[in-house]
């Protein structure tokens, strides 16, 4: 298949047992399906069109789904896609995405492309963030001599590994328009996550990656030219800080704080980016993600079953959650009320098995417009698509 075939999407819509809500299913179970990384502007501004991953013929290539009547056209062709790290353009004109380690910007109309960053040789880009006018870019490369070997397809083997190798990591500023760059920091720390503050182009939010109990802290901020390089918060090794994003103002960073010793209290913060003070915002169930939508009305998260963080979970672990019904469920959280309340059971297994640690993550989102929740998940089969429309949701207003 090429750069502009259609296919064809069964929509099914299924009622979830445990909630009575409605959901409909996108995507065969037959083939792996995902949509981009949670955070990433993956949906048309009128919620209608959905950029995707889809697995055929034992490649990966990005598609732009049609919500509406299931139709898909390809975007990509050949070897090399990061097929996480798509993002699509405020005017829906535009998709920006990664092959073979370099960043291309292609009209969606015409599918031309244009090379935006060309990854140096013997560096290895991989997590990448937008700002919110899709004029900059914040990526991290790793030095690829510097990287465990171990295989990608193992799962989460390579987890600790990488974290404890210390790789060479830098991070990257890219302006789209000029298609220039600069290195902003390089370490030797395995660095994840950057995220443009939105209003503010020049301050990026970042991870020190890995394993909760082996990283010095996960929190961090910097400035686009390197400088202000800060910690946001100290990290006891029996505390786990995730999954970081801004809020749609810029005002503050939320994450989910989760103690796996004494209390074991889980709930959402928040951190003024300038001062570094923290909130408390509300007690929570165990999200692994979270994130809020644009008007900053709701928040969802997809709770996790097992006392275990996902990267320690074993195939028995995950046997038992496929036979078992325990917290596998997402959370829609109304941020003014502060209160949570179950969605649907994602039942995911959080298992690595299709090829990629992160396919059977729920990572669930919502639409530009607000109106729909997407989440994947490997209940039915291979990993699919998932959507909920909140006027299905009796509680969401």
């Amino acid at each position: 298949m090429k750069i502009g075939d259609k296919l064809q999407n069964d929509f099914v819509r299924q009622t979830d047992p445990h909630t009575g809500i409605t959901m409909t299913r996108l995507t065969s179970p037959d083939v792996t399906s995902h949509h981009m990384y949670f955070y990433n502007r993956m949906t048309s501004t009128d919620g209608k069109k959905l950029l995707m991953c889809q697995e055929r013929d034992e490649k990966r290539q990005l598609y732009l789904l049609d919500l509406e009547n299931g139709e898909m056209e390809q975007l990509t062709e050949g070897d090399g896609i990061a097929d996480y790290d798509g993002y699509l353009s405020p005017n829906n004109k535009e998709l920006i995405y990664s092959q073979n380690g370099n960043y291309y910007r292609m009209n969606l109309e015409t599918k031309e492309k244009t090379m935006i960053y060309q990854s140096p040789e013997g560096w290895k880009v991989g997590a990448a963030g937008m700002s919110d006018d899709f004029r900059y870019m914040a990526v991290i490369a790793t030095k690829i001599d510097t990287l465990t070997h171990t295989d990608e397809r193992t799962g989460w083997n390579s987890f600790a590994a990488t974290c404890l190798a210390k790789p060479l990591c830098r991070m990257v500023y890219i302006d789209v328009e000029q298609r220039t760059s600069h290195v902003v920091l390089e370490t030797n720390c395995w660095l994840g996550h950057p995220q443009i503050r939105p209003g503010d182009p020049d301050t990026i939010m970042f991870c020190h990656e890995g394993p909760y109990d082996l990283i010095d802290a996960r929190l961090w901020l910097v400035q686009k030219d390197g400088s202000n390089l800060r910690c946001c918060r100290e990290q006891p090794n029996d505390l786990i800080l995730t999954h970081e994003f801004w809020l749609p103002s810029g005002e503050k960073l939320a994450f989910v704080y989760r103690e796996t010793t004494g209390d074991l209290i889980e709930n959402i913060r928040m951190i003024d980016p300038v001062t570094l003070e923290e909130e408390i915002f509300m007690e929570c169930s165990p999200y692994a993600h979270f994130i809020c939508d644009k008007k900053y009305k709701y928040m969802v998260g997809d709770s996790q079953g097992s006392d275990l963080p996902i990267h320690l979970l074993t195939e028995e672990d995950r046997r038992k959650l496929k036979e078992n019904v325990l917290n596998d469920f997402l959370y829609l959280v109304d941020v003014e009320k502060r209160k949570e309340y179950k969605l649907c059971y994602h039942g995911t297994s959080w298992s690595p098995e299709y090829g990629n640690s992160q396919d059977t993550h729920p990572h669930p989102c919502f639409t530009e417009d607000n109106q729909k929740i997407i989440f994947t998940s490997d209940k039915d089969g291979r990993p699919c698509i998932y959507m909920i429309d909140l006027k299905d949701v009796p509680f969401a207003e």
